[in-house]
C-alpha cells in the first residue's frame, strides 16, 4: 500500500452510527470526481438527488461497513454481506494508495463469511474493471432502481465464484 509517511497510516474498523455524515461525504466525492466517465454530466449532477447521511446511519450504527480512516478521516467504505458486496466506495483523494484493495478484501470476506460460493455486486460502469480483477464476471446489466424521473444510472451485474 502507498502511503506518504506524513500523512499517516490508514488504519480500518468497524462502522458507527456517529459516521454516516463521513460515509456520505465519501459517496459524495467518490460520484463526483470518479464517475464522469463513462456517465454523462446529467447523470453525474443527479446522482446524489434525494440522499442524504441519514440514508446510511442504520448502516453506520449496525456496524455493517468497513471503513479506512487517516488521522481521523475516512477515506473510503466497504458493505459486504452473505452472498454480496453492497457497497465500495474510496474517495478521490485516496485513490491509488491501495485503500480500495483492502476494503474490497473485507467486504469479501463478509459476504463469503458462512461459506457462500458465489457472491454478486451491482457495479458501476467505471467500477466495473477493478471487480474483474478479483474475478468477478458480467453476467447482466440494468439500472439502479428508486430514480424515477431521473436519468437511469446504467449498471452491470457481476458474480464470482469462489474456486
Amino acid at each position: 500500500m502507498k502511503q506518504n509517511p506524513s500523512q499517516g497510516t490508514v488504519t480500518y474498523r468497524r462502522s458507527a452510527g456517529s459516521d454516516a455524515e463521513a460515509v456520505y461525504a465519501v459517496v459524495l466525492s467518490s460520484v463526483s470526481r470518479l464517475c464522469p466517465e463513462p456517465y454523462s454530466q446529467e447523470v453525474v449532477r443527479t446522482w446524489m438527488d434525494g440522499r442524504i447521511a441519514e440514508d446510511y446511519r442504520e448502516d453506520c450504527r449496525d456496524g455493517l461497513l468497513w471503513l479506512a480512516e487517516r488521522s481521523g478521516k475516512v477515506m473510503g467504505f466497504s458493505h459486504g454481506e452473505p452472498g454480496e458486496v453492497k457497497r465500495l466506495f474510496v474517495s478521490s483523494d485516496a485513490v491509488g494508495l491501495g485503500v480500495g484493495k483492502v476494503l474490497m478484501e473485507k467486504a469479501l470476506a463478509d459476504a463469503q463469511g458462512d461459506n457462500t460460493q458465489t457472491v454478486v455486486i451491482d457495479a458501476t460502469l467505471n467500477a466495473a474493471s477493478f471487480y474483474e480483477k478479483w474475478g468477478f464476471r458480467r453476467t447482466g446489466s440494468g439500472v439502479f432502481p428508486g430514480r424515477e424521473g431521473l436519468p437511469p444510472i446504467e449498471i452491470v451485474t457481476m458474480k464470482r465464484f469462489a474456486p
